[in-house]
């Protein structure tokens, strides 16, 4: 397939002309300039105060607050989060990186605040134009020069992948969503070394920031093992370069981004079992690489990758065996049952979601995508990528989370389409299709006329974490907040005091306490606040009603405080919004009760001990 240029020169499709390449450079600007300023613009009344779209921006900014006053490099324990000596964080300081630096650079123009406000603009600015121009840079290999300009609008409004790169969006996903990107590049791209290294590089990088990452690590090694069967000496230095480029980076990750939190039980990150797991498969790899100059036939070869990846199979489950539980298989099993279950993104796509109109929203771009990719599959340049986007659609529909790279990748075979020349409904087609914003459209349609009272208990819920009211939580004496898990990362960065609970897995001691606080009777609850040091209590009306905690809530101290009745040892405090925030009485005297326990349907017991260590 070719492109013409200004000049009618031809362009091979996986190369693209200057003439072409910079006013798609400009056109990505352009776009990241008008949507960034548009978002911003809409939602300045929070980002002007610092409160930022989801409860992992907060906890990040916090994050990247406490290494730039001078906590460690391999320190990532929230010192305010969880027990009184805090919770390690199984984040990465890779992903706190660009929004310290830009901190660093606006510091001295606008001061600490101003600084901050700056970075939660630029930062996922950036990010968004490189992933713009990462999908054109593919689209274009696979269609041409003409492919460029629908890539850049298709991927401009490709819903939800464009949700990550909101002003605010300061988390690790969209550095994910660019990372990805950068790994498929190589997989379509011409298979040699160089792209080897680079995957490897990518791939080290992304599973070290985090393991959501892993479903389409694992799709392009599918890809590129199938490439290699059938392949030759381009294919041999591309997994010799992956191999090599994966092991190195991640033995250099161990020698100079070591945690100083080093659980063997967790598999979330950087993790002693989850490197280990990553150089078996960087080990297998590099084999692969060299053994291709005697393994020439495909027979052959599918018997060398089956001998080496079975190899890594058995070493990674000896010496990695708590990764296959996955990263919250040591989570406490209540908290398996009354939290982690009910985490949205950690569902399926069909499976446990609200709506029939979120599946629609997540997942139309993403499968619309991959079946139009799956169509071409018997085209060489297309090939890789149809591999990919089938196992990552497997995954999201496991894991809706995946569909947050994947809306992006999606767009690619659309725009790849429309650089053909083809007939006026069917260009049409492909654009209303391929519009990420199309399946939202038809989403919130849906939702509207199905599902009102989920709607409006959504925007309920919004009102909880409003900027305004946390301020005054904010202007309050530093202390200890009992809060439930929504509340906890917006109190994090946007308050100096300390909070028990934080909707973090590793919190296991914190947020079992949180529970056994709010759904102890009240006046045990106050000889918990005694006994932990609570300075403060904070909830909101719609908290603690998720599903499999009702068994609990009668009698307890969330059901009084959300009916009305606060207990003696509680002074209230006015916020002007919808979080009660209450102050605890230093001499209230409250009688501790025994020790009780209940049960849930699947026997999980929550003990209500008079406090935890």
């Amino acid at each position: 397939m070719t492109a013409t240029t200004h000049s009618a020169t031809a362009v091979p499709a996986g190369r693209s002309s200057p003439l072409i390449v910079v006013p798609r450079v400009g056109l990505a600007l352009v776009i990241t300039v008008v949507l960034i300023g548009a978002w911003a613009f809409r939602d300045w009344g929070n980002l002007a105060l610092l409160r930022l779209p989801d409860n992992d921006d907060m906890a990040r900014l916090a994050q990247v607050r406490d290494w730039l006053n001078g906590q460690a490099f391999n320190d990532l324990t929230q010192y305010r989060m969880g027990p009184p000596a805090g919770a390690p964080m199984h984040w990465s300081r890779l992903a706190d990186a660009g929004p310290a630096a830009l901190i660093l650079v606006f510091r001295p123009l606008l001061g600490a605040t101003g600084a901050e406000i700056a970075m939660a603009i630029v930062y996922p600015a950036i990010l968004f134009f490189l992933y713009l121009m990462l999908v054109a840079r593919i689209a274009t290999r696979l269609g041409g020069g003409r492919a460029g300009v629908p890539a850049l609008l298709l991927g401009a409004i490709a819903f939800p992948t464009i949700s990550l790169f909101l002003p605010g969006r300061i988390d690790h996903h969209a550095l994910q969503i660019v990372l990805t990107l950068v790994l498929v590049d190589t997989l379509v791209g011409p298979p040699d070394f160089r792209h080897g290294v680079i995957a490897g590089i990518v791939s080290a990088f992304s599973l070290s920031i985090g393991l959501e990452v892993a479903p389409e690590v694992v799709a392009a090694m599918a890809a590129m093992g199938l490439a290699w069967l059938a392949g030759g000496p381009d294919e041999d230095r591309r997994a010799l370069g992956f191999g090599i480029a994966m092991g190195g980076v991640t033995l250099a990750l161990l020698a100079f981004a070591r945690p100083m939190s080093w659980p063997e039980q967790w598999c979330d990150g950087l993790t002693p079992a989850s490197s280990r797991a990553t150089l078996a498969l960087a080990g297998a790899w590099l084999l692969m690489g060299l053994s291709g100059r005697v393994a020439r036939d495909w027979p052959i070869r599918l018997a060398t990758a089956a001998i080496l990846g079975g190899g890594a199979a058995i070493l990674a489950w000896q010496t990695s065996s708590v990764c296959f539980a996955g990263p919250y298989g040591a989570l406490d099993p209540f908290l398996q049952h009354v939290w982690m279950r009910n985490v949205s993104e950690a569902r399926g796509l069909f499976a446990g979601q609200d709506t029939i109109g979120t599946s629609i929203a997540y997942g139309g771009l993403m499968l619309a995508g991959t079946a139009l990719a799956l169509g071409r599959v018997r085209m060489p340049e297309w090939r890789a990528l149809a591999v990919f986007m089938l196992i990552s659609a497997v995954a999201a529909i496991l894991a809706i989370r995946v569909t947050y790279i994947m809306a992006g990748v999606a767009a690619i075979p659309f725009a790849a389409m429309l650089a053909r020349d083809g007939a006026l409904a069917k260009r049409l087609a492909l654009w209303v299709v391929g519009a990420g914003i199309s399946w939202n459209l038809l989403a919130i349609t849906l939702d509207g006329a199905f599902a009102r009272p989920l709607i409006a208990a959504k925007k309920v819920q919004q009102l909880c974490t409003a900027a305004a009211p946390l301020r005054v939580v904010g202007a309050q004496p530093a202390g200890t907040i009992m809060a439930p898990l929504e509340l906890d990362s917006y109190l994090l960065g946007l308050t100096p005091h300390h909070v028990v609970g934080a909707v973090y897995h590793r919190n296991n001691a914190g947020n079992l306490a949180m529970y056994r606080f709010f759904l102890s009777p009240p006046e045990r609850a106050g000889h918990q606040a005694r006994a932990q040091g609570v300075t403060y209590v904070a909830i909101c009306a719609d908290n603690l009603h998720e599903d499999g905690l009702a068994p609990y809530r009668p009698g307890s101290l969330a059901e009084a405080l959300q009916a009305g009745r606060i207990p003696g040892w509680l002074d209230p405090i006015p916020t002007g919004g919808a979080i009660q925030l209450y102050r605890v009485r230093k001499s209230a005297s409250v009688a501790p009760g025994p020790v009780a326990t209940r049960r849930t349907a699947g026997n999980i017991r929550l003990p209500h001990p008079p406090a935890l260590s």
